[in-house]
């Protein structure tokens, strides 16, 4: 005797889609971080000047001041996430803005800061040169 699997053909099982598996891989970072006792934050988007914060994820930073960094290098990954959630954003997708606030109830009260995105340090270009310059000369008056 045997047994029928019903009509039609078997299901195969899907292999994971690399976003879904890149997904995986930063959910169990996430938790190991988490367990280690890292801060844990809840990001909101929102578009400027409204008033209304839409929930867009967490992310778990080892210091309180990395944050805003944290938060505009996940910012395709959070913007992306956020309009598949929220079409109401998709019309002002240029004028988006990110907030955060420490996870837990006890901090539910705290109002919501709005993320700065740092501005990028880049060496004075007149500077590194003359140094190079400087540095290859006295290199060749030495004496040895």
């Amino acid at each position: 005797m045997t047994t029928n699997s019903g009509f039609g053909k078997g299901k195969t099982s899907k292999k994971p889609t690399k976003s879904a598996s890149k997904r995986t891989q930063a959910s169990k970072q996430y938790d190991k971080l988490k367990s280690d006792g890292v801060p844990e934050f809840n990001i909101y988007i929102r578009t400027q000047g409204k008033k209304n914060w839409y929930p867009a994820g967490s992310l778990a930073v080892n210091r309180t001041s990395q944050i805003n960094q944290a938060i505009f290098q996940e910012e395709e990954n959070l913007r992306e996430a956020s309009l598949r959630l929220y079409p109401v954003l998709r019309k002002n997708k240029s004028q988006l803005e990110y907030g955060y606030r420490l996870k837990g109830s006890e901090f539910a009260d705290e109002p919501i800061e709005v993320a700065v995105p740092q501005e990028p340090v880049l060496p004075n270009f007149f500077q590194s040169t003359f140094d190079k310059v400087k540095n290859s000369f006295s290199g060749l008056f030495k004496r040895g």
